[in-house]
């Protein structure tokens, strides 16, 4: 039993001397504001190149720093001299020698004097999306495209709805009343050969307002005003020549002449305007020779009211 208990105790030590062996090493200690700070700036135990252990010393102390702890307060510290804030790293304190040991402590870095960048970091994640934009600055017009083939005609759409009805027009002029729709025109179908009488024509195709009369040949001014004939006569084969004549109420106005051998025939004819009033006559007198009728109607007599007159 006595030798179980000496075992525990001489494993008990063999197991507390290292932690006590390996708390000596080099402290930094400086001042901020007053209160000593104590840090770890290097161990005692370095390698050589005999890989035996020594100490080295990094710089000369101004002097020695002395630490006491009190036993009623372990925060009080005895400092002999003040050391500032940015002391230079080659302030350091020296501990006394103690037993080296290698079981427990590794070696110290280098400090750099400019930090080291670390590997970056996983990204972050994805933040809200921002606001939406103003609208752009309009652009230049382009330029105008080539013209389009033109397409097939489409089909008529629906019949829209009736239109409004217009404005009233203004009163137009007065027509041509009846008494001055005047015109005629007359015909001979068969051949005349009375000398010095009135041509009497055998058919009247127009005679608007009826003022051209088919049993005498003669036309009778409805109104004052100017009027305008024309007449066209062909000769008969058997005789030489022709004469006819434009009369006004008696008087000869113009004439017709036409001249060919027997056996041939020849045409001609005149034309008048004239200004004639109310009732006043116009006709056709044979003079000399015969006129040929047939029905080609070769011999007419025209007349029209072109503008009454006061």
């Amino acid at each position: 039993m006595a030798s179980t208990r000496l075992s525990i105790w001489w494993l008990l030590a063999l197991l507390t001397l290292p932690f006590c062996l390996c708390q000596d090493e080099h402290m930094e200690v400086r001042r901020r504001f007053n209160k000593p700070v104590a840090r770890v700036v290097e161990s005692r135990h370095q390698r050589t190149s005999n890989n035996a252990p020594s100490r080295e010393v990094v710089g000369q102390l101004d002097q020695l720093v002395e630490a006491f702890a009190n036993n009623s307060s372990a925060d009080t510290v005895l400092m002999r001299q003040e050391v500032d804030d940015l002391e230079q790293p080659s302030h350091r304190v020296q501990t006394p020698q103690q037993p080296e040991c290698n079981c427990c402590r590794g070696d110290f870095g280098y400090r750099l004097h400019q930090p080291v960048s670390g590997p970056p970091g996983l990204p972050g994640p994805p933040g809200l999306p921002g606001n939406h934009g103003n609208n752009g600055n309009n652009g230049a017009t382009g330029q105008e495209g080539a013209k389009g083939e033109k397409g097939d005609k489409g089909d008529m759409g629906p019949r829209g709805e009736r239109g409004h009805i217009g404005v009233k027009g203004e009163k137009g002029h007065p027509g041509v009343p009846p008494e001055l729709q005047v015109a005629f025109m007359a015909s001979m179908a068969t051949h005349f050969s009375n000398i010095n009488s009135g041509i009497i024509f055998s058919s009247v195709e127009t005679n608007v307002g009826n003022f051209f009369d088919v049993m005498t040949g003669r036309f009778s001014a409805p109104v004052t005003g100017i009027y305008f004939f024309t007449f066209h006569m062909l000769k008969h084969e058997e005789v030489e020549d022709v004469y006819v004549y434009l009369m006004h109420n008696g008087n000869t106005i113009v004439s017709m002449y036409s001249y060919e051998t027997k056996g041939k025939q020849d045409t001609s004819g005149n034309s008048a305007v004239l200004k004639l009033a109310k009732e006043d006559e116009v006709w056709l007198r044979m003079g000399t020779g015969a006129l040929h009728g047939d029905h080609q109607r070769y011999c007419t007599f025209c007349g029209f009211l072109l503008f009454e007159t006061k």
